[in-house]
This record gives C-alpha cells, structure tokens and sequence, in this order.
C-alpha cells in the first residue's frame, strides 16, 4: 500500500509540474499575440504621431503588466505545489527509513521521489528561466514599438514643418503683396502683370500690332515701311506716264490692302511657330515686308489711240469725239488666298491666318499701318453738338454747327499732325476759329481764305487744290493715295460741290480701296462708304513744318 501511495504522490507531482509547463507555453503565445498586436498597432496608426504613441504605449504597457501578473500567479502556484509535494516526499522517506525491513523497496521509492523531486526544480527552473525570456522579449517589443513611434513622430514633424514652412512663405509673399498695395505699389504689381503680358503678345504673331509703336530714336516702325512701299508705288506709276506719251491715262485695278500684306509677312515671318518676332523691324525684314508687297502689287502697261468724248469748256459747246493716245495702267494684285498657295503656308500657318484676319482684330490694323491714326481725342470732335458748335463763323450769323465741316477738318488734321499751336491754348474747332476771326480768315459769306491759317498755327500752310471731277473711282483713289503718301493732309469735299451742297471731311489714311476719314458730321470712318465716291469732287493738301 506504501507503494502505492509513493507512486500517487510522483504521479501527482509529475501532473502538477505538467499543468505548470502548459500554462507557461499559454502564457508564452498570449506575449506573441501581444507583439503582433503591438506591431500591427503601430503599422495602423503609423500616420498619426500622438495617436500611435498613445496607443502603442497603451498596448505594451498592458502587454508587459499582463504578462507580469500571470508570470507571478503561475510561478507562484507551481513554486507552492511543488514545495508541498517536496514536504510530503520527505515525510515518507523519513517514515520508509524507521520501516528497515524492506530496504531495496524503500532505496527505490527514495530514489523515485528524489528523481521527481529533481524533476520538479528543474522545471520550476525551466519555467522560471522561460518566464524571464518572456519578458525581456516583451520589454524588446515595447522598446521597437516606442522607437518606431518615435521615428514616426519624427517624420510627422517634419513634414508639418515644411508644409508650416511652405505656408508661412505663401503667407509672407501674400503679406508683402498686400503691403505693396497698400503702400501704393500696386501700380507697380499692375505693371509688371501688364509688361509680361505685352512681352508675351509681343513675341507671338500678334506683335504686328504694336510694329508702328517707336522703341527707340532709330527704329523702324511698319507705319514708315508702308509709307515708303506707298511712295515707291507711287513714283512707280509716275515713272509709267513719264516713259510712255499719252494725252489721258486710265488707271485700272487698285492695290492690295496693306492689311492682307502685313497678314502674309506676319504669318512668313512667324513660320507657324512664332520663329522670329513681328514687332520690331531691321533692314533685313523691311526688305522682304517690300518684297511681298510687290509680290501682290505688280503693274502692266500699254498706250491705246481711241476715241474720247470731251465736254464742252462752256455750257454752250457741244460734246465731240477726239482721238487721243490713252495710257492703261493696271495694277494686278493677289489675294490672300493665292499667297497662301505661293508660298506654300503650312497647317500651323494657315490656323495663323485664320486667326490674324478674324474680325475682332479689325479695328487694330489702322494703327499697324498708319501709326497712331485716328486715335486721338481729335477722332470725337464734330461741328455739331459741342460746345463750340454756337461760335459764329467771321461776321455772318452762321456758325459751326452750320457750316462749319471744312474748317473743323482742318481743325482736326492739324491736332493728327501734332504741331505746335501756342496761339491758341487749348485748341479745339472753337478756339480755332476764334483765332480765325481775329485774322480775317472768313469774307462775308462765310466761305474760308487759306492764308490766314498759317497766321494761327505757323508750322501748319495750305499747299493746293485738286480736282477729282471726271475721274475714275480708281484715278481718285490713285490721286488721294498718292499725296496721302507723299505725307500731305488732306480735306475732301464728298457731296459734289454744288450750291447749297457740299460737305468736306479730314482723310486721315488709305486702306488698300477704302479712304479713312474723321467726319465733322457723324461716326463714319469709310468714306466712300459713307459717301458716294462720283461724288467726291476735289480735295484740298496742306503740309506741317
């Protein structure tokens, strides 16, 4: 029976260090758990710096106490099982040794108890040695989890300083705008806008507006290349008559339009690409600015014998057919649809000319070619319905507003050429023919005399009178070209001179077969749109000095 109980007692021991191994691998898992759950806490909240720190620290904390608490619960239940188990192992060996009759049994069953016994430290050991393992390897997994939360906090940091960083310059440049402004620097902000916006105008295509604009003392502006292609034309037609005797001359065709010939030099010049700029002109690009102008102009000649009626010199003779040698001038032009063709325009070009000859840049190219024409507050002033329109022209009761169309054109061309007029301060229609009337410039009917202009403004005479009456639509237009050209101002009468109506306008430049005008009477800049072109009978040409 002795036996048997020793046998209970190792079996009962063995059972007790088995459970106490069991718990520890149980407790060994719940730590691994704890890890992982400790490092996928930190791979989730690894954007958020104080969150993460907070959560981590929360997680291993409790990890580490937990694992503690159980170390010492299970480490102490085993250490007392054992212990007690050791206390009943010696009572019995103390009782076997009186019971000497049975040494072998009592050898065995001491040698038994003390192999459990062993045993039993050695797993105690074991499970202390495990236990402490745990929890170094518990503390690492705190230690890599409070470092990666710091070098996440780290990286946190610094990416809200740079962006802090990034804002607070938005925020300085924002501050030193607004501080420009309000020390009136905003001009300036607006300048500069306004001189990077021209700059990038000016190397596109759309530079061409702004070729008449002077860049400095000797530049060349488009205004004065066209002015010069004008005056060679001219002297080319005068070169025809010279060489070729003839009693009359027809002159048939007119030229291209200056606007369809800077559109083709625009669009050559740009090759599709904005390749060179458009806006400033050397001798280089004035010669092929020439070159296209005369590639749509060209000229042809010949002298026919026919029969020409001639009106009487006097309201008594009878019309009568005279053989006279004509002279035929034609001037072949090409459209802008040929050049495209001649010189072989590209897609990219061809979207160019499309763009440059859309309406809504029409009213810029007057500018283009005769600079600064009608572009001054003179293109507003009328014979009527202003303030000066009631001033009373010489001794008569008519005034301005009646008939004063001839002398307000005059009025306006002399403001276009911008010479001095220190006499008359300000000057306007008004004051100009106050300053009139003091001079003798009117007889008694109203009708003005020329010398006396050059009494009030010096710098500014009349030269001639031109006769129109007979001609051609293209012989006027060929005329009135011609000495627009040769830079003379020019007043025109538009309604046939007859008495009781007549009206005179101020050219102020030709636009291939269209003559600009400033009207004293209304806001009509197409003359002969405004006006039937039979009807124009002469002009007058002055010149400023």
């Amino acid at each position: 029976m002795a036996d048997i109980k020793v046998k209970d007692i190792a079996k009962k021991g063995v059972k007790t260090i088995n459970k106490a191994v069991v718990q520890t691998e149980r407790f060994k898992d719940n730590i691994v758990r704890t890890k992982e759950k400790a490092e996928e806490t930190v791979s989730n909240d690894i954007n958020s710096n104080e969150y993460a720190s907070n959560k981590i620290k929360f997680a291993t904390d409790r990890a580490f106490d937990e694992s503690v608490n159980q170390f010492n619960k299970q480490g102490q239940k085993s250490f007392m099982k054992t212990k007690e188990n050791y206390q009943k192992s010696k009572a019995k060996i103390k009782q076997l040794k009186k019971k000497i009759k049975d040494k072998r049994k009592v050898k065995s069953t001491v040698k038994n108890t003390k192999t459990a016994i062993k045993t039993s430290k050695e797993v105690a050991k074991k499970t202390e040695k495990t236990a402490k393992e745990t929890i170094k390897a518990s503390k690492r997994a705190t230690q890599i989890a409070k470092e990666t939360a710091k070098r996440t906090a780290h990286g946190v940091k610094v990416a809200v300083k740079a962006t802090v960083s990034a804002i607070k310059a938005i925020i300085a440049g924002t501050k030193a705008l607004v501080a420009a402004i309000v020390a009136g620097g905003w001009v300036a902000v607006i300048v500069i806008i306004v001189i990077c916006l021209v700059a990038l105008m000016c190397s596109s295509i759309f530079g061409i507006f702004f070729s008449s604009q002077k860049t400095s003392a000797n530049s060349i502006t488009m205004n004065t290349v066209v002015a010069e292609c004008n005056q060679e034309f001219s002297d080319k037609l005068q070169s025809i008559q010279d060489s070729n005797p003839h009693d009359d001359y027809v002159l048939e065709g007119s030229m291209a339009s200056w606007k369809d010939v800077l559109t083709v030099y625009t669009i050559k010049q740009s090759n599709g690409v904005n390749q060179q700029d458009v806006m400033t002109i050397d001798d280089n690009k004035k010669n092929v600015i020439k070159q296209i102008f005369w590639d749509m102009n060209s000229l042809t000649s010949e002298v026919k014998d026919e029969m020409v009626t001639e009106q009487g010199t006097n309201a008594d003779e009878m019309p009568k057919q005279v053989q006279k040698k004509v002279l035929h001038i034609k001037i072949n032009t090409k459209t802008l649809e040929q050049m495209k063709n001649d010189y072989h325009f590209s897609p990219a070009q061809n979207k160019q000319l499309a763009e440059l000859t859309d309406n809504k840049y029409a009213s810029l190219w007057n500018g283009v070619i005769y600079g600064a024409t009608d572009s001054g507050e003179y293109v507003n002033w009328r014979q009527a319905g202003q303030s000066w329109s009631n001033i009373k022209i010489g001794n008569t009761n008519s005034t301005i507003g009646n008939i004063g169309c001839l002398v307000t054109s005059i009025a306006i061309l002399i403001e276009k050429s911008g010479v001095p007029t220190p006499n008359i301060e300000p000057f306007n229609p008004g004051t100009f023919v106050e300053a009139l009337n003091k001079n003798g410039g009117f007889d008694e009917r109203g009708n003005l005399y020329y010398g006396p202009i050059s009494k009030v403004v010096p710098n500014f005479k009349y030269v001639g009178n031109v006769n129109l009456r007979g001609k051609s639509r293209n012989e006027k237009l060929a005329l009135i070209t011609q000495y627009v050209n040769a830079g003379y101002f020019v007043t025109e009468e538009v309604k046939g001179a007859t008495p009781g109506n007549q009206h005179w306008v101020a050219v102020t430049g030709v636009n291939g077969n269209n003559v600009i005008m400033v009207d004293p009477a209304s806001n009509q800049t197409d003359m002969w749109s405004a006006y039937e072109w039979s009807k124009s009978s002469q002009f007058n040409y002055f010149k400023a000095e």
